[in-house]
């Protein structure tokens, strides 16, 4: 993974250096820039790691670097969440629902200088993102969002979830057409992911989304620590007038738009701002030109078209994987994570940021889901 020319203050023994901000610490975290000032800190759980020093191990490096964590998603054994989530920023604890009890794959989150941003809180205090400006834009990203009613029907929920969204973004000045980025976490999806995508499309209908830009996602099945029927993170970006920051859709040159079958999301979005342009992949599986599942039944070969796909997207905008900030990994099995790397391997890519998790993939036939960002500072 290339290094890019960026550098963040760190300190050591009390003396201020500089160190590249792309790069894998020795204790396995890897630190890369995202657009907006964002840092992405990523990592896979050690041999015997408890979650609360998975997180510690990522806030410390973040603190190394003049960094404070607003927001994160730890892929384990949902239960663990009840007592390890942060209070000071939202944590998601996400995994498939039968993954087996204290389990813990992976963790990422999401940083700004100190100093830099306002966290947001809901009025009873729990955390649910931060706020920040630059130059040219604001930022808004939210996490960990659940629906209060956990007893109403999953569509029910859903549809609230949408309508909190839409009451965050408006109390901090944002339109919902300012949303680049969706990530959704569904309890059970393959049971409901029809009734998830009716409700998606209606309120895009209803607020215009289709008009302005659909937002770039993820859908895979996780359960979260509340039982609710889906937890959504989101990435909200409104350039300020007379700037030059932009957010595009990009389409995918391996497969057909989403939307052709009723899936309501853009296959990447890429903002471009004063800091450099940040592609932001959706999450991606191996799905055919028109739509249809490709080699069932056949996990290294869903893999590897997966990363052609996005390896294609990469390239459409100039960029490569030596510019992957971050990537989640996505498996129904536990078991099959260690195909990833082999046929990684198999495809001559570098190795790749990437953390693991155990969820569903929004079909039953699909196997494996990748999603990542990447990131090329201006020059």
């Amino acid at each position: 993974m290339k290094e890019n020319d960026t550098t963040l203050p760190v300190n050591e023994d009390d003396q201020q250096v500089r160190l590249p901000i792309s790069a894998t610490t020795p204790d396995g975290v890897f630190v890369a820039p995202l657009g907006g000032g964002l840092v992405s800190l990523s990592a896979n759980a050690l041999p015997g790691e408890l979650p609360a020093l998975l997180i510690s191990r990522l806030q410390r490096e973040a603190h190394r670097r003049r960094l404070a964590v607003v927001q994160g998603n730890v892929f384990a054994d949902p239960a663990l969440g009840l007592d390890n989530a942060p209070a000071e920023f939202p944590v998601s604890f996400l995994s498939r629902h039968d993954t087996p009890p204290n389990a813990l794959h992976g963790a990422r989150v999401l940083a700004l200088p100190h100093g830099s941003f306002d966290r947001i809180n809901l009025p009873t205090g729990i955390p649910v993102g931060a706020h920040w400006e630059t130059p040219s834009a604001r930022y808004l990203l939210l996490g960990a969002l659940t629906p209060a009613d956990t007893t109403a029907s999953l569509a029910s929920q859903s549809a609230d979830v949408w309508r909190d969204l839409r009451s965050i973004l408006l109390s901090q000045g944002f339109a919902l057409t300012d949303i680049v980025r969706t990530w959704f976490f569904n309890h059970r999806i393959l049971e409901w992911y029809d009734d998830f995508n009716r409700v998606r499309t209606a309120f895009f209908n209803e607020n215009n989304i289709f008009g302005t830009l659909v937002p770039a996602s993820t859908g895979v099945g996780a359960s979260n620590p509340h039982n609710a029927a889906l937890s959504l993170d989101a990435l909200a970006i409104a350039p300020k007038r007379d700037t030059a920051t932009t957010a595009i859709a990009v389409p995918s040159p391996l497969q057909c738009p989403a939307n052709d079958y009723k899936s309501a999301f853009s296959r990447a979005v890429e903002v471009n701002d004063t800091t450099g342009r940040h592609l932001l992949i959706s999450g991606t599986a191996s799905i055919e030109l028109n739509g249809t599942t490709a080699h069932k039944d056949d996990l290294d070969a869903q893999i590897k078209l997966s990363l052609r796909v996005v390896g294609a997207i990469l390239n459409s905008r100039n960029m490569d994987w030596g510019n992957v900030s971050r990537g989640i990994l996505y498996f129904p099995k536990i078991e099959w994570m260690s195909r990833f790397e082999p046929c990684r391997a198999a495809l001559g890519l570098p190795a790749l940021p990437v953390i693991f998790a155990h969820c569903d993939i929004c079909r039953d036939d699909l196997l494996f889901e990748i999603e990542l960002d990447a990131f090329q500072p201006h020059k």
